[in-house]
């Protein structure tokens, strides 16, 4: 069986679901609200399989516990992000850094093995994305942020390959990773938002339930992908998540996409093509 071809196929489904998932994080008034009902639905559908995969070992549980970390400062920080910016703008910003980056640090970390032609691939990827944000205004703390976002991204999708490939089963790690997810966000959330906790429950819980069943169908496909191929691979074509990011910042959050950044798009996606034709 090609694993690989899986690997592949989990990350389109991932770069599929993740640009909604994000944008219904952007949607939200309350995001800290969004982002603490989105671990809770992770926390209650995968909480019962853990009694049915076999138990982290004790190599596995620091790099369990250094991913829940880089995430947690990553959401937050994507949080600020997307308050002070445009979606169109900051999410490109986040995501872009990531696919060529994480190439070449898994080829030097994991001991991935990527063609010539997938790393022009990955390299058109992140080209494109970055474009896509190029020209627009951006705050300064929105701008920083977001590139903390981007360089986070690339730090824990490293942390998350290798977990996921020493774990017992990758299920493991998807069912305590999401566990652990919001187990640590939710009383962030209450601490941060204390006395107001169970009106934006109320207000944000439709939106944090959609977030939250589209965001474990979009992390959990990337972190199964993340153990069948080189996490350089996955993390191009998950971000090509970007065009539907650009169609859903046009069309549901009326923000403006101008031909330049469509351009970037058809980019994008000969990069993934091309990502597809050479690794597969």
């Amino acid at each position: 069986m090609d694993y690989t071809a899986i690997g592949l196929a989990l990350a389109l489904v991932s770069s599929l679901t993740t640009a909604s998932a994000h944008a219904l994080l952007k949607a939200g008034k309350d995001k800290l609200a969004v982002r603490a009902l989105i671990g809770g639905v992770g926390t209650v559908a995968l909480a019962p399989i853990c009694f049915f995969v076999p138990l982290p070992t004790n190599s596995l549980i620091p790099w369990l516990l250094a991913a829940s970390a880089l995430h947690t400062t990553y959401q937050l920080v994507l949080i600020r992000a997307y308050e002070a910016s445009d979606f169109a703008v900051a999410y490109p910003i986040a995501r872009g850094i990531a696919p060529i980056a994480t190439a070449i640090l898994g080829m030097a970390l994991l001991g991935d093995q990527i063609t010539t032609g997938t790393i022009v691939g990955v390299g058109l990827v992140s080209a494109g994305i970055l474009t896509v944000a190029v020209g627009r205004t951006i705050a300064a703390g929105g701008l920083i942020a977001a590139g903390i976002a981007g360089l986070l991204t690339t730090t824990y999708t490293i942390v998350d390959a290798h977990a996921i490939r020493i774990a017992p089963s990758a299920m493991t790690f998807v069912a305590w990773f999401f566990l652990l997810d919001g187990i640590i966000m939710f009383p962030i959330f209450a601490t941060l938002r204390r006395g107001r906790v169970t009106s934006l429950l109320r207000s944000e819980g439709r939106q944090g339930f959609m977030a939250g069943v589209t965001s474990l169908v979009s992390f959990g496909s990337a972190l199964i992908a993340l153990r069948l191929a080189p996490v350089g691979i996955v993390s191009a074509l998950r971000e090509t998540s970007v065009v539907f990011g650009m169609l859903i910042a046009a069309f549901f959050l009326r923000e403006s996409v101008d031909r330049r950044r469509a351009g970037a798009a058809a980019v994008i996606a000969l990069g993934a093509i091309l990502i597809v034709a050479t690794a597969a």
